[in-house]
């Protein structure tokens, strides 16, 4: 019965795509599994970070100062991006919901999965964060687009008389 919870989380979430339940059943077993209350930080932008996190249930929301960016819901990933770049937090967490997340810290990662394990994890990651750049493409090319057509063109070139 606990093998078929991991192979549905292998199959369900992104970040374990392509590993079977046993892989799955270790990195729980050595990760962090916590419920967050509506409201409650997570991270703060800015901040540093050696943790990723998977959204097992509910919403969390992720702030840019006091602008909302995205909601994020089951399977989805976050965090990542501090613990790859190394890089202070670009954005705040914020339960929007009572939520239940998977927390996986980089120490986890580095040093308590197997190489093929970590391998599949970090083309996850890059699958992830490669959709994500896609979607913000579409979303400027549609910006763009509706942009010239409600703004007139000042700088034509001058016709000649």
């Amino acid at each position: 019965m606990i093998s078929e919870k991991y192979g549905e989380l292998a199959k369900r979430v992104p970040l374990f795509n392509g590993l079977d339940a046993e892989d799955v059943a270790k990195i729980f077993s050595k990760g962090m599994t916590m419920e967050v209350e509506k409201g409650n930080v997570l991270f703060y932008q800015g901040t540093t970070g050696n943790q990723m996190y998977v959204v097992l249930g509910g919403r969390i929301d992720l702030f840019d100062g006091k602008k909302h960016l995205t909601s994020l819901r089951t399977g989805d990933l976050f965090g990542e991006m501090a613990v790859i770049l190394n890089e202070p937090r670009s954005a705040s967490a914020v339960a929007g919901e009572t939520s239940r997340v998977f927390v996986l810290s980089e120490t986890v990662f580095e040093k308590l999965m197997t190489k093929r394990a970590a391998i599949r994890i970090l083309l996850n990651i890059i699958g992830v964060m490669a959709r994500r750049i896609r979607e913000m493409n579409t979303k400027l090319a549609e910006a763009r687009a509706s942009l010239a057509q409600t703004v007139p063109l000042h700088n034509k070139p001058a016709q000649p008389e």
